[in-house]
Order: C-alpha cells, then structure tokens, then sequence
C-alpha cells in the first residue's frame, strides 16, 4: 500500500511528484484543500512508501488505481508534474473511467530509448553521492536559485532512484493522448530544463482543445517556484468545469 496524504474535502485531486520526490513536495498546493479533497501519495521506491520492487510505469499507475479504489474514490482529477505526469497518462490507459480530467505539468508522454539512455547515463555518474545528486537535481530543475530549499524538501534520494528513473525509458503515450475524450491542463515552464516547453506544444497537437498554460521565468518545479500562479491555474481549470 502506498504512504498518502488526504486533506480537504469536496472534488478529488490526484497529485502525483516527480521522479526522486515524495508527497511532502505537494506541500506548496495545500492551500487548494480549501476547496478539493487532495490525495496525496508517495509512489513506490519513493517518499515514505516501502515498496521499491518492480519499478514500473505501469505498477506506479496501478498503485495509485488501488489506492483510489481502497479509499472508494471512483473517479477523480489526476495531477502529475513530470514523473507523475507520465504516470497519469498511465492511469488514464489502464482506467479512463476513473479519470475526471488531466492535469499535466511539467513533463513528457514520449521518451526515445536514445535520449533517455543518454540521461540515465549521466545520472549514474552522480549516484554515488546522494548529496552531490540533490544539488544538481535542484540546481537544474529551478530558474529562481532562491527556491533551493524548499526544492531539496521535495526529494529523497533512495536506493531505488535509478530504476525508478529507467521506468520511463522508451514510453510513448501519444496514441493515447489522440483518443482522451476527458478535459485536459497542460502546464509548462518557459525555462524547464528537464521537460522543455516543446515537449508540451507537441503533446498538445494530439490533444485538440486541451488547455495550455506556460509560466514565464520559471524553472521544472513549477508548482514551487510560482506556487500562487500554479494553484490559481488549476482552481480555474477546475471552476470551468460543469457541475
């Protein structure tokens, strides 16, 4: 079972963290608890959550699909940034009916074997030292420098990082993006080193009518460094929903 957060009432909402993050990195979003009920889990191999066997994209989707169904939640909003992004799509192909919309931020729905090999390869040079790994995770996921602390509290770099990191090598979810028949968010950043704001346009040429919004001066961990402009974006998304 995985670790969880559940705060607020009234409309649920999936957050789903990245890759090397926990749930405590939703920590800026709490605010929207004031409106929604926000689940909030630490996906396997992450966060507090002690099971790291089988890292797949696939069993990160199914967790978080079991985890609903535990809590008798049939269906909800699902709000993934980059790692949780890629999972999202995951849960919305293994369970479209249990999907009330997307909310993808700050990631990617194809990763090329070449390109992704390539940044596993640079990662395992740093792996040996989970400090010096932080530093430059959140060095590089961050335009605005100043935030540093409150992106190191959004990681926890384990043991199982690296398999958690090869999961989403070789994905490609942009035949499911042509066929989602769901209200979809697209959130980018116009200085994300990690997930480029192309891989967002091309996301959202399979996806007509998907809403996008791109954060100026801001880095990956967009929901940190503009944390007021992220929430209001997704209260917005969510107010033009019917009821």
């Amino acid at each position: 079972m995985l670790m969880y957060n559940d705060i607020g009432t009234g409309t649920p909402i999936v957050l789903l963290h990245g890759l090397g993050s926990k749930k405590e990195a939703w920590a800026p979003q709490h605010d929207l608890a004031q409106h929604y009920r926000l689940i909030m889990p630490d996906l396997r191999g992450h966060g507090e959550t002690v099971l790291e066997e089988d890292l797949t994209i696939k069993n990160f989707a199914l967790d978080v699909i079991q985890l609903l169904e535990s809590l008798h939640i049939p269906s909800a909003f699902i709000c993934g940034l980059s790692l949780g992004g890629i999972v999202a799509q995951e849960i919305y192909k293994q369970r479209p009916a249990m999907v009330k919309g997307l909310i993808l931020s700050n990631t990617t729905a194809y990763i090329p074997v070449f390109f992704g090999s390539q940044i596993m390869s640079a990662t395992q040079q740093l792996i040996h030292d989970d400090q010096e790994l932080m530093e430059h995770i959140v060095s590089t996921a961050l335009y605005d420098q100043s935030f540093k602390e409150e992106a190191r509290k959004a990681f926890q770099i384990r043991d199982s990082y690296l398999d958690a990191a090869k999961a989403s090598i070789g994905i490609n979810y942009l035949p499911v993006l042509t066929g989602i028949q769901k209200p979809v968010l697209l959130i980018g950043s116009s200085h994300d080193n990690v997930t480029p704001t192309m891989n967002l346009y091309f996301m959202r040429n399979f996806m007509w009518g998907a809403k996008t919004v791109i954060l100026e001066k801001t880095g990956h961990l967009s929901n940190i460094e503009k944390k007021d402009l992220f929430n209001q974006t997704i209260k917005e998304f969510l107010d033009d929903m019917p009821a």
